[in-house]
This record gives structure tokens, C-alpha cells and sequence, in this order.
């Protein structure tokens, strides 16, 4: 099992005004600082996210991240978890990755989901209606892009004919896909991928009930390498009642901030409590250690990625640069190369 960390895009509170210049730059180099720290204490990737038309997100951009990465690492997995191909032309996103893994020299992983939220829609121009057959469009051209010298497609929504995408990226055929996804007909699509990426996983026991049918049905297609990659969240610290009173809320903001705009199920909140008992780690080295290895364990991904920051609460507690900093050091120190001698 490898261990990426994401360094989140999100920064400042929900519905904030536009950000100042100089707030942007910083938060693009803390960015930068923490992938470079995490790649030095032993993370084995680098994962991010794609989001646009919300204050708290000051880098949308995940091809331009992806770039500066490229540059300022040199052997973590670069992943995006997910971009929405759903708003790019598949033309231009298939040259600009292929560029990425170029860089990257063979280091890109291509995290692709449909999308849900109805602002990216209407800030690209993009109709909601029939997002899921232009998504499945969208990966046959840029797959075909890739492993075809010359490549010509006829869809609903895309026509091209004996185009040349040039340079092809590193990764021969192509790079790996992977597909972002909660419900089965969306997970359904990673079964003509490379693998299935799940965020805000349920207990263990629910995940393995979920993950375990996706698993058979890849095997029975011949899919022997089909990944199965999962995320969890929280904060390392000594104290774990500190730790959960300081961060807890944190992600208990976050769960009611998607639930009040429709984009969750209805229930107004969640305690913290119960988030614990899905996919939030809150507490000590050897908490994270047993955690972490009843997910390899029980469930067996390929990669789980740790995501520490998420948008600052109205209220409370929020980790500092140095506080960010620090917690990753120990995640890498304490946390993964300890899994990594285990296992």
C-alpha cells in the first residue's frame, strides 16, 4: 500500500471575499513547501484536487499545480484526485497532461470523475445535462490521443479527424486512469479504467462491503492491476482530546457546508464523533498506525492518500503554515515509514 498526502487548495473561510494577491501567492507557495516536505519524509504521492468558482479555493488550476510540482519533486506519484474532464476540451487536456508526465518523467496518475457541482457547470458553459456520456466521450478521446499515433472519433460531443497529439506522455501506452466515484453506476465506469478512487469512505466494515463486489467484477473482467485507492483525513497530535476539541470541528463545518447546498445527503450535522468512526483520524502516532492498518489490513488499497487542511471553520482552532508543516513531518516520520517497515 503507498501513502500520498494532499496539499489541499482550499485556503480561508467559506463564501470569503475574493482573496488579496499577496494571500494567494503565499498559499500557492505553502502549497508548494508542504508536497516538497511531504515527498521528503516518506510520502510515496502527492494528490490533488480540482474545484473552481468558490473563494476558499485559490489554486483551481490543477494542471498548473501539477506543473510547479513536476518541477519541485522527484519521485512522488503526481495524482489528480479528481479533475473533471467534463468542463476541458479532451484535446487540450490530453496535450497539457502528457506534458505533466513528460516532466514529471512517468510520474502522473490521471484521477478523472464527472463532476456534481452545478457552479463549474455554468462557469465553463458546460450543460449538466448528459455530464456522464460527455465524461465517458471525454476519456475515450484522451485515452485514444495517448495510444494512437494518429487518432481520429466521431461522438456526440467531440469529432476529430486523423489528429496528432505529439509528445505522447512517458508512461507507455499511457498513463494510469483512475475514476472518482460514490454511486454504482459512476464506479461502474472505472471498470473500463485502471482503478476506483473513494473519498469520505464509511467505517471499514461498510467500505469492504462496498469495495469487495467492485473487486470480483474486476477480476472476472481479467482487470488484474485494477487499483482500488481511498482517502482519510484528520490531525496527529499527543493529546487526543486536544486534538479532537482543537480540529474536530473543523470537518464537522466542512460536512455541514456540503449537506446545506444539496451537494450531501440532507442531514444538517454530523458529530464529530461519528465522522471518527468513517473517515477521520483524530489523535496520536499509534492511533493513525492502527487505523491506517486495519484499512491495509481489511480493506487493501493500493493507495490511501491523508488530507490535513480543509477550509477555515467561522470559528475555533485553524492549523498555521508552521502547524501544517509540522503535523505533515509528523504524519511522514511517526506515521508512514512505520507502515512502510510493516508492510
Amino acid at each position: 500500500m503507498r501513502i500520498a498526502y494532499m496539499p489541499d487548495t482550499h485556503f480561508g473561510t467559506y463564501d470569503q471575499r475574493i482573496p488579496g494577491s499577496a494571500e494567494v501567492a503565499r498559499a500557492g507557495e505553502h502549497l508548494l513547501d508542504e508536497a516538497e516536505l511531504a515527498e521528503d519524509v516518506g510520502f510515496d504521492g502527492i494528490w490533488l484536487p480540482e474545484r473552481h468558482a468558490r473563494p476558499e479555493t485559490f489554486f483551481p488550476s490543477v494542471v498548473v499545480l501539477l506543473g510547479a510540482l513536476a518541477a519541485r519533486t522527484r519521485s512522488v506519484d503526481l495524482a489528480t484526485t479528481v479533475m473533471q474532464p467534463t468542463y476541458h476540451h479532451p484535446v487540450h487536456l490530453a496535450e497539457q497532461l502528457a506534458q505533466i508526465d513528460q516532466l514529471s518523467k512517468g510520474r502522473l496518475i490521471f484521477g478523472a470523475g464527472v463532476g456534481y457541482h452545478a457552479d463549474y457547470f455554468r462557469l465553463f458553459g458546460v450543460p449538466v445535462k448528459a455530464r456522464g456520456a460527455r465524461f465517458e466521450e471525454c476519456l475515450e478521446v484522451i485515452s485514444g490521443l495517448w495510444t494512437h499515433e494518429r487518432f481520429s472519433f466521431k461522438g456526440r460531443f467531440f469529432e476529430l479527424d486523423d489528429v496528432l497529439l505529439t509528445p505522447k506522455p512517458y508512461q507507455r501506452p499511457r498513463p494510469p486512469i483512475w475514476i472518482g466515484a460514490f454511486e454504482p453506476k459512476a464506479i461502474e465506469r472505472a471498470l473500463a479504467w485502471d482503478g476506483w478512487v473513494l473519498w469520505f469512505p464509511p467505517s471499514v466494515e461498510e467500505t469492504l462491503r462496498r469495495v469487495e463486489p467492485w473487486r470480483e467484477k474486476a477480476e472476472k473482467l481479467g482487470k488484474k492491476n485494477w487499483k482500488f485507492a481511498v482517502a482519510y483525513e484528520g490531525w496527529i497530535g499527543d493529546d487526543e482530546a486536544a486534538v479532537r476539541r482543537l480540529h474536530g470541528h473543523r470537518w464537522v463545518r466542512e460536512m455541514s457546508f456540503y449537506r446545506s447546498r444539496g451537494l450531501s445527503s440532507d442531514v444538517p450535522e454530523v458529530p464529530v464523533e461519528e465522522l471518527e468512526d468513517q473517515f477521520l483520524i483524530l489523535g496520536g502516532p499509534q492511533q493513525w498506525i492502527d487505523r491506517l492498518g486495519e484499512v491495509a489490513e481489511r480493506l487493501r488499497p493500493d493507495y490511501v492518500c491523508i488530507r490535513t487542511r480543509n477550509p477555515r471553520s467561522d470559528q475555533g482552532h485553524y492549523p498555521s503554515p508552521e502547524e501544517s508543516l509540522e503535523c505533515i513531518q509528523r504524519l511522514g516520520e511517526e506515521v508512514v515509514r512505520v507502515l512502510h517497515k510493516q508492510w
